[in-house]
């Protein structure tokens, strides 16, 4: 791979002309010969954003889903409606039935409907390729002891039954000047999904984080602690947006302030010289 370049087409804010935020998050990813779109945001700005950017999503080589809340996975019906998708990949429990004390706040996907629309379905409860140089991390183990899943999530109406959301997956991706790690909510906590690529790749360096971190309600402690590993791994640049919370996103500013990017709609980040 000469060259990777990332375009954050969904997030709560956006960063121009006729650019439209929404909370949500989407980031089109386009290596050498193959183009995945990493979550599809609720669905009202995906396409309009992809638009006004000139980007085409008519040629994927595949879809994948991050985990199974409305704001990852809620664009998918209507992009599928509108172009050939030749791979979808998404962990099985993403399908699950979810809330919140908001309420209901699933994805509107269902198995059968899916395998009709899409070329094939991939199951990522394991680390999973998804293009040459691109892959999922799969379940996530939760190890830290400062780590929660960032909320009150339920698997049901009642409030009965609690939801790990162990659907929640991150993105990783080889490029000519290291590893990039692409979060989409990190429900699983920033630190155990470090941990867990660097188990898998035997990495013990990543270049990029970026994306959603969900530290909306993290304590000081929780924070430093995320800020250490992003130091012990040695990351370089560090664009968290979404659900991470402008507390936590001050923070890291104020820690990194040489290493941090603004990631909001519009922006886009190229990894290497190709």
């Amino acid at each position: 791979m000469r060259t990777c370049t990332i375009t954050v087409l969904v997030e709560n804010t956006a960063g121009g002309r006729g650019l439209l935020g929404e909370h949500g998050i989407s980031f089109l990813i386009e290596t050498d010969s193959h183009r995945v779109l990493f979550d599809t945001g609720q669905g009202f700005v995906l396409q309009h954003n992809a638009k006004q950017l000139g980007i085409s999503l008519d040629h994927l080589d595949a879809v994948a889903l991050s985990h199974g809340h409305y704001d990852h996975t809620g664009g998918l019906p209507d992009l599928l409606s509108h172009i050939s998708c030749p791979a979808l990949f998404v962990h099985p429990g993403a399908l699950s039935p979810k809330y919140s004390p908001r309420g209901e706040i699933g994805s509107p996907l269902q198995e059968e409907h899916l395998k009709q629309q899409v070329g094939r379905m991939v199951w990522t409860e394991k680390p999973t390729e998804v293009v040459p140089g691109v892959y999922l991390t799969g379940t996530i183990p939760r190890n830290h002891p400062l780590e929660d899943t960032g909320g009150k999530f339920w698997l049901d109406r009642n409030h009965d039954t609690i939801d790990p959301i162990l659907d929640d997956q991150a993105l990783y991706v080889e490029t000519p000047v290291g590893l990039v790690v692409v979060l989409g909510c990190a429900h699983a906590g920033v630190i155990n999904t470090l941990d867990h690529i660097a188990q898998i790749t035997g990495r013990q360096r990543f270049y990029a984080v970026i994306g959603g971190m969900h530290l909306l309600r993290a304590n000081v402690k929780r924070l430093r602690a995320t800020a250490d590993t992003l130091e012990h791994y040695k990351v370089e640049q560090i664009g968290a947006n979404h659900c991470t919370g402008v507390q936590a996103i001050a923070f890291f500013w104020q820690e990194f302030s040489d290493r941090c990017l603004d990631c909001r709609v519009g922006t886009r980040l190229k990894f290497g010289d190709g």
